[in-house]
């Protein structure tokens, strides 16, 4: 069986245990799960998906339905989506959408309001991975090559203005890439929640903000500051957003919609974002970061322990990626992280001392193949999920082994105060550049916690028992 034919089987299968095209309003992917809106999702049976060659696990999280496939799930999805002509580059099932508009609407708890909440940060924010990745990714290569490490390239040349300029730009920009994949996620206008961004970096408005100068919106007062590599305010922005827009299709006139509803929508946001949701979504940023710095004083090497200790938790829930919204707040003001980066780094390295401990423990040579098939994924590919998913998941010891040995490296990371100077989503290999910086010491804290991650993870696992056969 080819490769593509591999692919199109996955989908096939998948496809009919969520009930297929009909019982899917939209479907979308990060790096590594496939993510479903479904209109009953009731109708999948977890046990019968897992079972499926090819895929690693499941997660029902966030107000979505997740199947975890791994690095092919791009590949994966584009199968899937020609089985269900789903469009790919557009918001998916909008037609459905409105068609179940109508039904009764989901009761509002605490829980289903949270769960909304996630979802919508997830979907506004997973999909803008690629470029963090890469943006951090050119940051590294600029510190590395630079005069902060090798010496191999000066301050002054070209090939480091582009490496940083390149980096930077991820970052700088992200309230545009915002109004591009929270638009998206709303399944409102992505092209006026483009403009919606860039209207908070155009230079003019840059320039008040420099200034202090005084500006206002149909003479409302406008709090004007410095939105670039901000967050929350483009995440108000595109929620209230939807619901203009979708005023305006329900009440212009069919003759008059192609330019009443993207006009009428921006005329209605502008005073709304630039005098109220930007300034509150700064407030809110502003604040949110304070506490957590706080709180991150007050608990010290503790909370990069507990980050450490559960960060695998996260991932199986799928509510990791609302850490990223701590770093994208707190990063820009700071310039370095001691929190999440450190505690990430130590759960990784952790895991993989458990993984290399599950290697040699197997006997069923099936078995020790595919925990060193892991390992390689996750530390030449960035991706933990298939380890965490084909091994700490089914064999139960090597998440508990994680659990602990993560705690124990992140205490050590903590202790030592392992400083991260690059805002990086990754893993493996391509975690380690982001500590690059700051005095020696730092990268001796760097040098001794991944030592810590892969000798307490061995030591751990190799005391826990290991049943060949998958729980």
């Amino acid at each position: 069986m080819s490769k593509t034919e591999k692919y199109q089987k996955i989908a096939e299968e998948v496809l009919q245990e969520v009930g297929g095209s009909e019982n899917i309003k939209s479907v979308t992917h990060c790096m590594t799960r496939l993510r479903f809106d479904l209109k009953d999702t009731n109708i999948p049976k977890s046990e019968k998906i897992k079972k499926i060659e090819g895929v690693a696990g499941v997660v029902n999280s966030g107000g979505q339905y997740q199947v975890i496939i791994g690095t092919t799930v791009e590949q994966v999805y584009e199968a899937l989506c020609q089985l269900g002509e789903f469009n790919r580059s557009e918001a998916i099932g909008e037609h459905i959408d409105q068609s179940i508009e109508t039904t009764a609407p989901q009761k509002l708890t605490g829980k289903t309001i949270l769960n909304k909440i996630f979802d919508y940060l997830s979907g506004s924010l997973t999909p803008l991975i690629p470029i963090l990745l890469v943006a951090s990714l050119c940051r590294t290569m600029a510190a590395v090559l630079g005069p902060q490490l090798m010496g191999v390239i000066t301050v002054q040349s070209n090939l480091y203005t582009l490496f940083t300029f390149v980096g930077d730009a991820g970052f700088y920009f992200l309230p545009i890439f915002l109004g591009y994949s929270a638009a998206k996620k709303r399944n409102c206008s992505i092209p006026i929640g483009m403009l919606l961004g860039a209207v908070l970096l155009h230079p003019t408005f840059m320039t008040l903000a420099t200034a202090g100068t005084s500006f206002s919106v149909y003479g409302i007062p406008s709090m004007v500051q410095n939105y670039s590599s901000s967050v929350i305010p483009m995440i108000l922005i595109i929620w209230i957003m939807s619901y203009v827009e979708r005023f305006f299709k329900k009440y212009s006139p069919d003759v008059l919609k192609v330019f009443l509803v993207p006009f009428g929508t921006l005329i209605v946001m502008l005073p709304l974002a630039l005098c109220l949701l930007g300034p509150a979504g700064a407030f809110i940023g502003t604040y949110v970061c304070n506490a957590i710095i706080s709180v991150n004083g007050v608990a010290g090497f503790l909370g990069v322990a507990i980050i450490g200790a559960t960060f695998a938790m996260l991932v199986l829930t799928g509510m990791h990626p609302v850490l990223f919204t701590y770093l994208f707040v707190t990063f820009p003001m700071l310039g370095f992280d001691t929190f999440m980066e450190p505690g990430v780094l130590a759960a990784s390295w952790a895991g993989a001392g458990v993984a290399i401990a599950c290697a040699v423990k197997f006997k069923k040579k099936e078995n020790r193949s595919l925990t060193i098939g892991y390992i390689f994924t996750w530390f030449l590919g960035g991706v933990g999920e298939p380890l965490l998913y084909g091994l700490s998941v089914p064999y139960k010891t090597p998440l508990y082994a994680g659990v602990i040995s993560g705690f124990i490296t992140g205490l050590i990371a903590g202790l030592l105060h392992l400083t991260a100077y690059i805002l990086s989503t990754s893993n493996g290999i391509y975690l380690l550049p982001a500590f690059v910086g700051g005095n020696t010491s730092n990268y001796i804290a760097l040098g001794v916690t991944v030592v810590v991650g892969l000798v307490s993870g061995f030591v751990v696992m190799s005391f826990m028992k290991l049943d060949e056969k998958k729980a």
